[in-house]
């Protein structure tokens, strides 16, 4: 777990600038480009108008009672401000206090701003003991001496504000109690993202459907509903996995560790295919509207590759990705191409063999993405498994009615989505050697994208 603490200065010695506290931005973007995407994600998550969400102010309520603080809060910010979506205890910080009626605060006059730089766990003891932060509205008008602060992160990594507790007095927070406060965080944003995703299903046109159909929507609904009920328990397995590996309840014997580290990596694996499974739901693959957004197609690679690295392991493979220099944004579907490339690497990896590494080279022909993929194995050389040339010559119907395997459905799955996308998914050279797979993408309309989430 990163944890920053602010140290205590000495009378006289001259303190850094705030936005350099703490100085390790996350992957070295601008903080201009991490609110951009901020900002999309929480206009895609309908945060965008401050309100009360129930998940949040069930985990504050929980952080508080178990942290036994007086404060708890969970934020977003749009920049410029924090907006309160959840709170517990502000009316303890004075009757009728600004905080507490207008549940908001200019991102300079709080300590947020330096999780939010960060994007990581911030722990203050005592805030007074720090010139710069004792001029902070929070603490010389709120009076709050502690506070100890986590990214509120969403499943795909962005940071949309902070989770934080406070108090007035000063104290330490354990390493225990801070694990907690980073898993209610995540148990929290975890559940209202799933609340979201429920209620983005669509109304059932039983005017224009058989009974049969009706049934058959109803049941795939609801077997997407229990596929998204899934990701809370397993967020908070997962959390409670990571922490016990940490040892912040105690040390482990090596028959400890085993099991925990089996349980993480388990944990880790069922969260990868639950997000999958949420990708394939009928609400989404009903969508038929392409999205244009401007994509980070490194980072997008790498967060693919990063889903898959436990099955990399599995088969002992390696994945790598390249990216042409300067090519790296492009206006594309994100959701679309986030499946096409995982898909495809998928199918691959399961009908390559043990010890290969996977490839995948981004550049530009044209106005259109190219994606190249192959293998490479130090006995059998460069090129691609039979299995896979052959799947994409096979007609979509022959496979999709034939006992195909997922991996290889996963391979006719991209192929769909690639000419949804006004792409396609062509097999260059011969089947001996050297042959790979080019993935098209042509680009969307650029004067509509919008910025990636």
């Amino acid at each position: 777990m990163n944890v920053s603490v602010f140290p205590v200065l000495s009378d006289g010695e001259a303190a850094p600038a705030p936005m350099t506290w703490p100085h390790c931005p996350l992957y070295g973007l601008p903080w201009a480009e991490r609110q951009r995407r901020r900002s999309q994600a929480i206009a895609a998550l309908n945060l965008s108008h401050p309100s009360g969400v129930s998940a949040w102010e069930e985990a504050a309520q929980i952080a508080a009672r178990f942290l036994a603080v007086p404060v708890a809060v969970v934020t977003t910010t749009d920049g410029h401000t924090e907006h309160i979506h959840a709170a517990v205890g502000l009316s303890s910080l004075g009757l009728g206090n600004p905080l507490s009626q207008q549940r908001q605060l200019s991102l300079s006059a709080g300590l947020g701003i330096y999780v939010l730089d960060s994007e990581q766990t911030l722990v203050i003891p005592d805030a007074i003991e720090n010139s710069v932060l004792a001029q902070s509205e929070l603490v010389s008008t709120y009076g709050i001496r502690a506070y100890c602060g986590v990214p509120l992160m969403t499943s795909q990594g962005i940071c949309l504000g902070t989770m934080a507790v406070m108090d007035g007095r000063p104290r330490p927070f354990s390493d225990q109690e801070i694990g907690f406060l980073a898993m209610a965080a995540r148990w929290g944003m975890s559940e209202y993202e799933r609340q979201q995703a429920a209620s983005r299903q669509p109304p059932l046109a039983a005017g224009s459907m058989s009974l049969e159909a009706i049934v058959d929507r109803v049941r795939l609904n609801l077997i997407s509903q229990l596929t998204q009920d899934l990701r809370s328990p397993l967020t908070t397995v997962l959390g409670m996995s990571t922490m016990l590996s940490r040892e912040i309840y105690g040390p482990l014997t090596p028959k400890q560790r085993e099991y925990t580290d089996i349980m993480h990596g388990s944990s880790q694996t069922l969260i990868d295919l639950v997000d999958e499974l949420i990708d394939l739901s009928p609400v989404e693959a009903e969508r038929s509207d392409l999205v244009p957004t401007t994509v980070d197609i490194e980072a997008l690679g790498h967060q693919v590759i990063a889903a898959l690295t436990a099955l990399a392991e599995k088969y002992a493979q390696t994945l790598t990705l390249t990216v042409e220099p300067g090519e790296t944004q492009w206006s594309l579907d994100q959701r679309v191409v986030k499946q096409i490339l995982y898909h495809l690497i998928f199918g691959i990896m399961h009908v390559a063999g043990d010890n290969s590494t996977l490839r995948i080279h981004a550049c530009r022909r044209g106005q259109a993405l190219a994606l190249g993929l192959w293998l490479s194995n130090p006995w059998m050389g460069e090129g691609l498994p039979t299995e896979v040339i052959e799947t994409l010559h096979t007609p979509a119907a022959e496979l999709a009615a034939s006992m195909a395997s997922r991996p290889l459905l996963g391979l006719l799955l991209s192929q769909h989505l690639a000419q949804r996308h006004g792409g396609q998914i062509t097999v260059q050279g011969s089947s001996d050697s050297n042959c790979r797979l080019i993935v098209m993408l042509p680009v969307l309309d650029s004067a509509v994208a919008r910025p990636a989430a």
